[in-house]
Order: structure tokens, then sequence, then C-alpha cells
């Protein structure tokens, strides 16, 4: 299954989170980062690493070359050496719920597809037993939560993505809610991210500045980082002008009216939107962060 159930295009609930799990995605081909005590790895079995850990019991699909045959005859039950290499490391989501993501032209908000998204990944993750940590941007503050590996902690961290959703859309209409950079908030995630873990970042990327994309560099030099970006197709070009005459957009709380059918304002409006897409490319790039591309107007059947 690749659809999933929405009661409503602008609110979240655990239903959808839910039924994310059975989406199927194409995972992108992680990069090999310049930490020499990284694997590239999303398997349970077990090598040979670079630097010895510890040793614990025996336990199916370890790889039997690392069985330390002395503490199992010590102890008379199976042993086996890990490696720093062989660690399990947690996965971390980067979550944009900030102002700019609670705009939709069509049948769902952006902040609802991301959503989606970040518990696809989550899914994916908890299902090859990878710890998973969740920090929710919103806006000057963040939702940081702890890696864990457990079902009950994934739904737990699943329905405070909900909570949040649902709250950051009731203040939008407020005028509480307010876009600034996720700089601070990158800044925490690079303290908290050590090396060697894969890192998701959701978004449409719109307010990373300078100073955001210096972390994003940061972070991506000894972990593995993708970049999913988020955008509605209205953000990328204005219908012609036989199709909508006048536009009516609206931030919640007051309204406004955007002209198709001016050709002069439909033009600056898309030179805009590609030089703004151009600069975020340009910005993953230079941090080497792999990066692919969402729209509200497509659904997740077609990125099967």
């Amino acid at each position: 299954m690749d659809t999933i159930s929405r009661q409503s295009p602008v609110s979240l609930q655990i239903e959808q989170l839910i039924e994310a799990r059975a989406i199927h995605l194409n995972m992108p081909p992680w990069r090999q980062v310049s930490s020499s005590r990284h694997g590239n790895r999303l398997s349970k079995v077990r090598g040979r690493g670079m630097e010895f850990d510890e040793v614990r019991h025996y336990q199916p699909g370890d790889d039997i070359r690392c069985i330390d045959w002395r503490v199992t005859a010590r102890t008379g039950k199976t042993h086996t050496k890990l490696f720093r290499e062989d660690r399990e490391h947690p996965v971390f989501i980067f979550l944009d719920l900030s102002h700019s993501m609670y705009f939709g032209s069509g049948d769902k908000l952006k902040s609802v597809f991301a959503s989606e998204l970040a518990a696809c990944l989550g899914w994916n993750a908890q299902q090859l037993g990878e710890r998973v940590a969740l920090t929710l941007h919103l806006g000057e503050q963040a939702h940081n939560q702890k890696p864990a590996a457990s079902k009950t902690h994934w739904l737990a961290q699943l329905q405070s993505i909900v909570d949040v959703h649902n709250q950051q859309f009731a203040a939008l209409s407020e005028q509480q809610l307010q876009d600034s950079s996720p700089t601070h908030n990158l800044e925490t995630l690079c303290q908290l991210v050590k090396t060697g873990y894969q890192v998701h970042l959701i978004s449409d990327f719109y307010h990373f500045d300078k100073a955001a994309s210096l972390h994003l560099q940061r972070l991506a030099s000894h972990n593995q980082v993708f970049a999913w970006q988020i955008s509605d197709p209205l953000e990328q070009q204005l219908p012609k002008a036989h199709t909508a005459m006048q536009l009516q957009v609206s931030n919640g709380n007051s309204e406004g009216y955007l002209q198709p059918d001016n050709k002069a304002f439909r033009q600056q409006f898309k030179r805009l939107a590609n030089l703004r897409q151009q600069q975020i490319e340009q910005m993953l790039q230079q941090a080497r962060i792999p990066h692919q591309h969402f729209s509200t107007a497509l659904e997740w059947q077609d990125y099967a």
C-alpha cells in the first residue's frame, strides 16, 4: 500500500503516521563519510571493525568469526566481540514544522506530507532494529527526543508529531507562529549526533541561511545525511491566466489575492522561485548532502 487515508488536508491524525509504515520509498545511495569509524551498513550482520569495543552474548546473525573463544570457554556461554564500527547507530529525523511548512494549494499541507515522510523513514529504521530520534523544528524552538529502539517509544514519538503539528497549526491561525533560521536547532542537533549516524532533514529549506549552511557541512562531514525537500506547486509557478483569474491566499487569519493574469508578475514570480531553488540546491551540494524533492501535488505511490 502506498496511499494514506487523510481525514483533513490541514490536521494530522495518528492513523496517518501508522499507515506510513506501508509506504515504499527508494532510499538514497549513501555517500561514504570521512570517518574511519563509520561503517556504511544497515545490516544486522556483524563484521570485523576497526576498533575493539566490548564483548557480549552471541546473538543470531552475529559473525561467527568474531566469537571470543576464551570468554566462551570460561563462562560456558557463547560470547562475541563487538567493534566500534559495528555498533548500531541511531537514526535522527529533523522535521521542520515551522511557519512556511503550513502551506498547501491542493489536498494537503506541506507539513502533513513532511510528517508522513518522517513516519515512513522512522518505520524503516525501526524495522531494521535501529534506534530512532526526532527533532521537531518549530521556528525559534525545538522538541528534541532521545533515540530508542522500542516500538512503544516510536509510537509515542509519532503521537508527539501529531500533537505538535496540530498545536502549530492552531498557533498559525492565532498569528503566534513565526519563521526563523534553524541555525540554533541545527547547532543543537550537531551536539546530539555523534560520528557515523544517519540524519534525515525534512524541510522546504526556505529559511536555511549561511549560518545554517555551516552546520549542515559540519553535520555531513562525519555522518550520513540526506535532505528531503517538500514544496507545493504554487510556490514554484503561478497558474496560467486562463486557469484562474484571481487566486485567494490566506495565512489562517487574513486573506490576500494574487493576479496570475499579470504576465510580468507571473514571470517575476517564476524567476524568484527558480533562484530560491538554485540556492537551496547549491547549499546542499556544498555540504555534499544528497537531496530528493517531493511535491504535495503528487501522492506516495508516485514515488514508489
